[in-house]
């Protein structure tokens, strides 16, 4: 975790206190074999570690940009943005927005999704000005996918709405807040 705090060191399967074993994505603890070996089925799910292999061997097979490339970035972004490793879940949203752009073209959902990710990881790190650009970019992207009216739009006015409350830009914020409730 980039906070700097310790994870208690307690058995993701049992809740044993002081489990010596860590899985290699440093999400979780096991006491032993057993337990890991019991909870690997639900834990492959969430495993940066093991998406991260299995993003490389795609890599590999497809030798450049592919549709499922993109999909294991955002998956494993989130998965990073979820344990707050937030420059590797940066990282991996700008590859998935990078390939959807080359691949997709700019006006598509993928695009506003993972800009729109990318800007609360941004937000995350206090860097306002890049959260607020990727957070307009998302809203541009849905209005001209759904126009306005869609509940999509209306988030992303209110996440504009938000991150310019943040920066102290209040009269901006409430003319966010208020485009997106006349929804």
């Amino acid at each position: 975790m980039e906070a700097g705090l310790e994870k208690p060191k307690v058995c993701g399967t049992c809740g044993a206190g002081d489990a010596p074993l860590k899985c290699p994505c440093k999400a979780v603890f096991y006491c032993n074999t057993e337990c890991q070996g019991a909870s690997w089925r639900e834990h492959r799910k969430v495993c940066t570690f093991d998406l991260k292999r299995k993003l490389e061997r795609e890599r590999d097979r497809v030798g450049g940009d592919d549709i499922a490339i993109a999909k294991a970035c955002f998956k494993l972004g989130s998965l990073y943005q979820q344990q707050d490793r937030l420059s590797e879940a940066e990282e991996m949203y700008l590859e998935a927005l990078r390939i959807d752009v080359v691949l997709q073209g700019e006006w598509c959902d993928a695009v506003a999704t993972s800009s729109g990710n990318l800007a609360v990881v941004y937000d995350k790190q206090g860097r306002l000005d890049d959260a607020l650009r990727m957070h307009k970019r998302a809203l541009r992207v849905y209005r001209r996918l759904y126009g306005d009216g869609h509940l999509n739009v209306a988030k992303a006015l209110m996440n504009v709405g938000i991150c310019l409350w943040t920066k102290g830009q209040l009269e901006g914020a409430m003319a966010k807040y208020e485009e997106a409730h006349a929804m």
